[in-house]
């Protein structure tokens, strides 16, 4: 191929200057002149480079250091197509005869000049071989680029009134888009009248397998049940803000139908479940029969693998298993409940950040309770207890906030602090309280935002890559953040 090349290149540059004609020998090429500098590409004309743009940098105290900003010498490649005044490939022109400028593209050669199509079949002293085609090594397929920094978004919210606005997401974790699972989180969001509010965010548990399902229904099924408890008790028509007894009882009680709700209907999609994994194993395994590629069969073989565990055992309450976070607000201040983890808090009227919340948090790490679990054991009384806090814990608070915040744990590395060492005791400790340096600069933000869809956009970006413990986080995330003027 080396010699073709060499001998199409020669033969090219020869024509340039010496016009062949039919009846004479051709002479011998002429000195070849050396291309002109002013013919040469200038490195204005060059591609740039595909540079991927740096993250907007939020204002926040947690901004990532410019160390972590990707630079130019790290941004890959381009692919530089041909110029236009060189030629490609595919479109080597004939051996004998290069078109003039001037001519177009459909010119016949002349009658003892070989045409395009026959050029293969003119052999030569120089390469012998000139007739066959030359064996070149076959595409490979491109590789699948896998971008951490661009989660799935399952749900985003974005309300603006006159009272303010509420702006929240759910979107998928690092770990989650590298291994192809969709995102487990949830949340909502309804006005009931005005001044009533009502703020939910899930998350689903990463060990549960319907657990996306779990949590979108732990949302679905508290908006419903909340909506008839306030229709039922008429809070809003007699503006009434019942007690933390009250509000305990009541929300224990809706925890509860929820867990039945969630027990019964796992029960009834029990055998269609099995039916539809055994389907999903079916098809599964005629891709198997006709993937040759071994990484790829290695692949579908796990996938093969989980569908069969999942066929062995049967649904249960458990693969639904979601964290459920609650604010009711309403003129006369918040109501709270929640069971998991996560973090609430708001912005009290004197400037100051405040917690919500107390996380259920186990002995193991990551360890927490969910909503179909047993929290709810009529030996305990009042309760049952974790993390020293009741299981639902809830509060009432007659205070109406500037700002309020609920989300998922994935969220609290970046805006919460949440460990910190006694010094008396040398004990490491959670002081769960909002970091006030994190959320007065997002509050500017949201604040600043040019409209509700703009300010969606910003908040996502803020908490998906605008500090450094945002780009390390492999956590699914939820945030609803509501501004009140």
């Amino acid at each position: 191929m080396g010699k073709l090349t060499s001998l199409f290149k020669s033969i090219l540059k020869s024509d340039a200057e010496v016009e062949p004609t039919p009846t004479a020998p051709a002479p011998a090429p002429a000195p070849v002149p050396e291309p002109k500098t002013d013919d040469a590409p200038k490195t204005d004309d060059a591609p740039a480079a595909d540079v991927e743009p740096k993250d907007v940098e939020p204002k926040t105290d947690d901004t990532p250091a410019t160390d972590d900003e990707p630079t130019t010498d790290d941004a890959p490649a381009a692919d530089v197509e041909p110029k236009d005044d060189e030629p490609k490939a595919d479109d080597t022109p004939s051996a004998d005869v290069e078109p003039k400028d001037d001519e177009p593209a459909d010119v016949e050669p002349k009658d003892d000049e070989p045409k395009a199509d026959d050029t293969t079949d003119v052999a030569t002293e120089a390469d012998p071989q000139l007739d066959t085609d030359p064996v070149t090594e076959p595409e490979s397929e491109p590789e699948v680029v896998i971008d951490l920094d661009k989660p799935e978004r399952r749900l985003v919210t974005s309300v603006e009134e006159d009272w303010g606005y509420i702006v929240g997401f759910s979107i998928q974790g690092r770990s989650h888009i590298s291994g192809g699972t969709p995102c487990e989180d949830y949340h909502a969001y309804k006005e009931f009248a005005p001044g009533w509010k009502l703020l939910i965010t899930s998350d689903g548990a990463g060990s549960a397998r319907e657990s996306a399902r779990g949590s979108k229904a732990n949302c679905d099924l508290a908006v419903r049940l909340v909506s008839q408890l306030v229709a039922q008790k008429q809070w809003v028509e007699k503006n009434y803000m019942p007690t933390e007894l009250e509000w305990f009882a009541e929300m224990r009680n809706l925890f509860a139908v929820m867990q039945h709700l969630i027990i019964a209907s796992a029960a009834k999609q029990a055998d269609a479940y099995k039916m539809g994994k055994e389907e999903e194993l079916k098809a599964l395994e005629e891709q198997i029969a006709k993937t040759t590629d071994d990484i790829k069969l290695a692949k579908l073989k796990v996938k093969k693998s989980d569908i069969e565990k999942d066929i062995e055992k049967p649904l249960e309450a458990r693969d639904f298993n979601a964290t459920i976070i609650l604010m009711l607000l309403t003129p006369q201040g918040m109501l709270t409940a929640h069971i998991g983890d996560g973090r609430m808090g708001y912005k009290a009227q004197d400037g100051s950040w405040k917690a919500l919340m107390t996380p259920h948090k186990g002995d193991e790490a990551s360890a927490t309770v969910f909503i179909p679990n047993n929290w709810n054991d009529q030996r305990c009384v009042p309760a049952f207890t974790m993390s020293d806090v009741y299981l639902p814990d809830v509060r009432v608070v007659h205070e109406l906030p500037q700002a309020v915040v609920l989300m998922s744990d994935g969220c609290e590395n970046i805006t919460w602090s949440c460990y910190a060492q006694d010094k008396e005791t040398g004990r490491y400790y959670d002081p769960n309280l909002p970091f006030a340096g994190f959320f007065e600069p997002l509050l500017e933000e949201m604040n600043s935002a040019a409209d509700k869809d703009a300010r969606a956009e910003r908040l996502i970006e803020i908490i998906n890559v605008g500090t450094r413990a945002g780009k390390q986080e492999h956590d699914d995330r939820t945030m609803l953040f509501g501004v009140l003027k």
